[in-house]
């Protein structure tokens, strides 16, 4: 592997102590690793292991938020909405696209969920 393609792909967490653990096999015996040094490293891994576990974590909470959205948007339906430019309808169905939200209205228009401005009790 050259460089060139090598500096465009990151480090990853097993990569990482791959290399630590072969750099301490194949370091010279004369002149061992100063200790400092090594705590840096230590710690250096230690805070790559965290920050994965934080993206994880994030990662996984960002899924959750977008299955709630999508759950609480289903609870339009049957609701009388407004949209921002005023056209009023009672919301028959959602569609969803790449996480974005769309309710449909009886008439046929379509709106993201970003455009309703008001939100009301259908009343039979």
């Amino acid at each position: 592997m050259d460089i060139a393609s090598a500096a465009g792909k990151t480090l990853g967490k097993e990569e990482f102590l791959r290399l630590f653990t072969n750099q301490l096999k194949y370091q010279d015996p004369l002149k061992p690793m100063d200790s400092t040094e090594f705590t840096a490293q230590l710690a250096q891994f230690s805070s790559l292991e965290q920050l994965f576990n934080i993206s994880n974590g994030l990662e996984q909470m960002l899924s959750f938020q977008g299955s709630m959205n999508n759950g609480m948007t289903v609870g339009f339906i049957g609701r009388t909405v407004v949209a921002q430019d005023g056209v009023t309808g009672r919301v028959i169905g959602v569609e969803f696209d790449q996480n974005v939200a769309t309710l449909v209205l009886e008439g046929g228009q379509k709106y993201p969920i970003g455009q309703i401005s008001q939100i009301f009790e259908t009343t039979i």
